[in-house]
């Protein structure tokens, strides 16, 4: 059972979610009233959420206490879960799973992960949270026969690291493609923000140490509160690029 000063947090941190980067939430005498606690109690979790980026505490007459939002940044160099670079940036990551089934592939997910229409993936829907705030929305298909039992192991933390301790395998490449997509309401709903927010859409195929296709995820993130990071390596204007180098592709209006 949560104490008193997680519960303030979660509720804190629900309005946060419901609001908008830059919006008062209110001074501190005006929030110690809404959630009926005690100014001293506030000011713990204020500080908490303020060192985690959450919120903005600003002095005077027209100060207060207002949602920062700040960003995640995910690099594109690196396959790694997002328990690994929320950590790296001082996040307490979550996790809650919605939905885990043994399904059929469509064509998209047999054409990804190189199998057949007779074979079956394991699926796994998940919310993953950062400081308790939703950052992203993932679905995430592996190939059933490869991997039995992966729905019997705790699936709150990094998938991939369950993948090499449980099953040897070890992650060494993947193909990403990024788009910029509207929320729909059921996707609003689970990431907190308004529908037709801007989201992050990244399809990812990942292969293993056999560069055998292991995992075919889609992840939806928060346009507002991440930001993508990439090293980029120069050859001079007649270099030829890396056949692995980052691109860019237009995509044409319907």
């Amino acid at each position: 059972m949560p104490t008193q000063t997680e519960d303030l947090r979660r509720r804190i941190v629900a309005d946060i979610n419901a609001g908008v980067p830059g919006t008062k939430l209110g001074s501190e005498r005006e929030l110690a009233e809404r959630y009926r606690t005690s100014r001293s109690s506030l000011r713990q979790v204020l500080a908490a959420l303020e060192e985690a980026g959450l919120v903005d505490r600003v002095i005077g007459r027209s100060g207060g206490i207002f949602i920062s939002h700040a960003q995640v940044q995910r690099s594109l160099t690196d396959v790694v879960g997002v328990p690994a670079f929320l950590a790296s940036q001082g996040y307490v990551a979550g996790t809650r799973v919605l939905s885990t089934r043994i399904a059929a592939p469509d064509a998209t997910t047999q054409q990804a992960l190189n199998i057949g229409a007779d074979d079956f993936v394991i699926e796994i829907h998940r919310v993953r949270l950062a400081d308790g705030s939703p950052i992203s929305l993932e679905l995430a298909q592996f190939p059933a026969e490869a991997f039995p039992g992966l729905l019997e192991q705790q699936l709150g933390g990094s998938l991939y690291e369950i993948l090499e301790s449980e099953y040897g395998l070890v992650t060494a490449r993947a193909d990403e493609r990024i788009e910029a997509v509207n929320a729909t309401p059921e996707e609003a709903g689970l990431l907190g923000v308004k529908p037709k927010s801007a989201l992050l859409l990244i399809t990812r195929v990942t292969y293993d140490q056999h560069d055998t296709p292991c995992e075919f995820s889609r992840d939806l993130f928060r346009g507002d509160r991440t930001r993508l990071a990439v090293t980029a390596q120069g050859r001079g204007v007649g270099g030829t690029p890396s056949v692995a180098a980052a691109s860019v592709a237009l995509q044409s209006q319907a």
